[in-house]
């Protein structure tokens, strides 16, 4: 909870200081025809001669065929999952967040951002690893809430990202992937255990 507040604060005060930018911009000697953005354009519009970072990471879903009345069967599954996801997570925060983040061009509100998103997915991580010992312990009940924590952080994110970037491909694909991976996993923990 207390990471939860610290996110809405960040975001909170950078959209104030965003809006006193929008209300007082600093006169120009002639006017523009088109309005003063004060957000950085979207990372899509830069010349990339090489492919994106993330799309070297494959973002397919995994075999879903698991037998939930089996205990092995379902802890050996989203083991696999978890551990999946934890080296994808990572590889996204190293290829696609940090470099976001040491980008020249990257305006304050742009690192406000990135520095959400980083913490969120750093926690996202330690979630998952927290799941794996859960359901190896048969503490499927703590899996489940580890995992729906880990929902919600994700969506403060995407929040973020949408407000600052709009649209962004790379972030929308791994969210979309990211949520599809929790839900399964979720999905197989309550089918278990009920």
């Amino acid at each position: 909870m207390a990471l939860h507040n610290q996110v809405v604060l960040v975001i909170s005060l950078s959209f104030l200081v965003f809006q006193f930018n929008i209300a007082s911009p600093t006169p120009s000697p002639t006017p523009s025809p088109i309005g003063i953005s004060y957000i950085s354009s979207s990372p899509n519009s830069s010349p990339s001669p090489s492919p994106s970072p993330s799309s070297s990471l494959n973002l397919e879903m995994p075999n879903g065929n698991v037998q939930l009345g089996n205990k092995e069967s379902v802890n050996n599954y989203v083991d696999s999952l978890m551990e999946t996801t934890v080296t994808k997570t990572e590889q996204f925060l190293n290829n696609v967040v940090e470099k976001r983040l040491i980008d020249p061009a990257a305006d304050a509100f742009v690192k406000d951002c990135l520095l959400v998103c980083k913490e969120v997915y750093e926690n996202a991580v330690d979630a998952m690893k927290k799941t794996m010992v859960d359901v190896d312990s048969g503490a499927y009940y703590s899996a489940n809430v580890d995992l729906s924590a880990l929902s919600t952080d994700l969506e403060t994110c995407m929040d973020c990202v949408k407000e600052i970037y709009g649209d962004d491909q790379e972030f929308i694909k791994f969210d979309d992937w990211a949520g599809k991976v929790t839900v399964d996993a979720m999905e197989k923990i309550v089918g278990f255990s009920s």
